[in-house]
């Protein structure tokens, strides 16, 4: 299977008592296919500050979710419940040692034109924490399109 698709990304970060969050939402087309048991989302998003944007692409499995980004951001980012991994998070300014604890992956895919996904992790950055985060993915044929996150996960 190999679809056309709209993704809705959105995602928070609390960084601490008495912090405020910040909140980041974008609705990107992509292509959604699976293969080997996996599903992948590959998607191009713009770059603020940049003329290029970054190439995408998203790897889920049943345990673990794997983010690569290339482009003037580049990253390679596992999420695998229970488990910290770290990652090297290269800009255009320098790169930054990046560590992910993932607290929580909830994956729901209610029919073959819809992909729900929420991601809870810690954030570190340079071994120092940073953030309490959550991302939510919505993944909709393009037919079936419709409001995203019409309805809490």
């Amino acid at each position: 299977m190999n679809k056309e698709v709209l993704i809705s990304i959105r995602g928070l970060q609390y960084q601490g008592p008495g912090n405020e969050q910040g909140s980041a939402e974008a609705i990107l087309a992509g292509r959604y296919y699976l293969k080997d048991g996996a599903r992948y989302l590959i998607y191009d998003e713009p770059e603020e500050d940049f003329d290029k944007g970054s190439h995408t692409m998203i790897k889920i499995t049943d345990d673990r979710v794997e983010l690569s980004r290339k482009g003037p951001v580049t990253v390679s980012m596992n999420f695998l419940k229970g488990q910290k991994n770290l990652c090297s998070y290269k800009t255009p300014f320098g790169s930054l040692m990046v560590g992910i604890d993932t607290t929580d992956i909830r994956l729901d895919t209610p029919d073959d034109d819809t992909l729900k996904l929420e991601i809870f992790y810690n954030l570190d950055i340079n071994y120092s924490f940073y953030a309490e985060c959550h991302m939510e993915l919505e993944v909709r044929s393009k037919e079936t399109a419709g409001p995203l996150f019409s309805e809490k996960m």
